[in-house]
């Protein structure tokens, strides 16, 4: 009597340890494999301006409002895993792209924005399903907010402005403006227009993925293919509304050379094309049917509401596949041997010494810590100037030489890609009035190339392997298919390339 007792006491209590055990793995194993998206998002905290945490609280508030007037709860009291299809895709699918991308290009800001959606694919397994689909939304809205809250100079912002930079210069080509881009600038024959962070596109591109996710939610609309189609279409109109805007800048500012005018339309211009893309963007939104929601019976009756139903490893296996997307991503981010330029050797015939980087090019560097620059004076034959290489394995660590010409005060008249030698395209300037000469190029030990978004694709390849920017400034206006100037720049590429091959001969016999 007593056993039986007994028993009937501990299956109950079993049964709840085992409903709480498993979705308690299943998030402890989650977090695991988004460790370095938490702590991110945790450090960025305190530079979240006021504008963006009262975004997330109004978005929070909102949230929490509509699971209080849900007639279905949101969580179950005891949290009970079910594996629905969409949320587990969603989680998995999020985890997974995460990790790929963290292996094959590092951008933070994009490892928080998936893995605040696979938070919600997680939440999902959990959750009234009509509730979950309902405020899928909001889900994206917080994506968009919290990775973005700061830092554009950084991660997205950089490619954002090179690529604005080139498609601008090839819109330009197309009415017979002469122009060049390099980096973020873009170079025409009466001056030089700079790419700064503002003309990125990142905040266009944000403010109006935000006005989409929040119509989608305020009035209800279903997520389905046509939304995806008004989704591409809305950051169509939002990329082409800021490229038109920098090409008109540049042609008002150096074609016409009205820089006050365009000063006055710079944010006037950038307000319309947001304005009208949003627009537009709300009226395809009409043709997106509403949510409806579904019946529990219906839900239940669907064969896709839940799957694996009947099987009993299935809980145990997901837990498991999380647990090893813990695993691969704590082994991808094992610090790799840091990897740095080994000592220059110039031909003796090239005299050189070294000099101390100036205070800008000091306060810039010292942000990088694993880059490595040196600086020389030089004199060789009849040329003489300064040369500064710059080592890193991340294509952050670099700057446009252009733009530091012009913060020293040395202005830019013309730029253009020059052949130096068979081995060495460059980019080569011609500086104040045609007084002074420069020449940069990037160099890898596999390839060298005058591309700043080369240099960036590279990583996609040969992800920490090491490159070099290499900016030569002359003390005078040189021609670039003189002999001096091409032995020089092959003796500089050939220097450089037996360090950069040292170095890896090093690394490789030291493992």
């Amino acid at each position: 009597m007593s056993s039986g007792i007994m028993q009937r006491a501990d299956g109950p209590n079993s049964g709840v340890n085992l409903v709480l055990l498993a979705p308690l793995l299943l998030t402890i194993a989650w977090f695991l494999a988004n460790i370095s998206a938490v702590k991110w998002l945790l450090s960025s905290v305190a530079e979240i301006s006021t504008i963006y945490k009262i975004l997330t609280s109004v978005v929070i508030v909102a949230f929490t409002a509509r699971s209080i007037g849900n007639p279905h709860r949101a969580i179950e009291r005891l949290p009970n895993l079910v594996l629905r299809r969409y949320p587990l895709l969603l989680m998995l699918g999020a985890g997974i792209l995460s990790i790929a991308l963290q292996c094959i290009i590092d951008i933070k800001q994009v490892t928080v924005l998936l893995f605040i959606l696979g938070t919600y694919g997680l939440c999902g397994l959990f959750s009234e399903p009509n509730f979950w689909r309902k405020n899928l939304p909001i889900a994206g809205l917080l994506a968009c907010i919290l990775p973005f809250n700061s830092q554009f100079n950084s991660g997205l912002g950089l490619p954002a402005r090179v690529l604005t930079a080139q498609v601008v210069e090839q819109l330009l080509s197309g009415l017979q403006i002469k122009a060049i881009s390099s980096y973020d600038i873009i170079v025409l024959e009466n001056g030089i227009a700079h790419v700064d962070i503002p003309c990125s596109g990142i905040k266009t591109l944000l403010v109006g993925t935000l006005f989409l996710l929040a119509a989608t939610w305020l009035e209800g609309r279903q997520l389905g293919l046509r939304w995806l189609a008004v989704c591409a279409a809305n950051l169509l109109m939002l990329v082409s509304a800021n490229t038109a805007r920098i090409a008109v800048l540049v042609v008002v500012s150096e074609v016409f050379k009205q820089q006050i005018f365009a000063q006055i339309i710079h944010v006037p211009l950038g307000i319309v094309g947001l304005v009208c893309a949003c627009f537009v963007t709300w009226l395809m939104l009409q043709r997106v049917p509403k949510f409806q929601s579904e019946k529990a019976s219906d839900i239940s009756a669907k064969p896709n509401s839940e799957i694996l139903k009947n099987q009993p490893l299935a809980k145990p296996g997901l837990i498991a596949a999380v647990t090893v997307l813990a695993v691969i991503s704590q082994l991808s981010h094992v610090e790799t041997p840091k990897m740095a330029i080994a000592p220059l050797r110039l031909p003796e015939n090239i005299k050189s010494e070294s000099i101390p980087l100036n205070a800008s090019e000091q306060k810039f560097f010292g942000n990088y810590p694993g880059t490595e620059t040196e600086k020389r004076r030089f004199v060789v034959g009849n040329l003489r100037g300064s040369m500064l290489t710059v080592a890193s394995t991340s294509w952050q660590t670099y700057h446009a030489p252009e733009l530091c010409f012009v913060a020293s005060g040395i202005s830019v008249d013309r730029l253009e890609r020059k052949q130096l030698t068979s081995a060495v395209i460059a980019r080569w300037l011609s500086l104040k009035n045609h007084q002074l000469s420069a020449a940069y190029w990037l160099q890898s030990p596999q390839l060298t190339t005058d591309n700043f978004m080369a240099r960036i694709g590279s990583d996609i390849t040969h992800k920490n392997h090491i490159w070099v920017l290499v900016s030569i400034l002359f003390d005078s206006y040189l021609n670039p298919e003189s002999y001096e100037v091409k032995n020089f720049a092959s003796n500089v590429h050939d220097a450089i390339k037996q360090s950069l091959t040292g170095e890896v001969n090093e690394n490789q016999t030291g493992i």
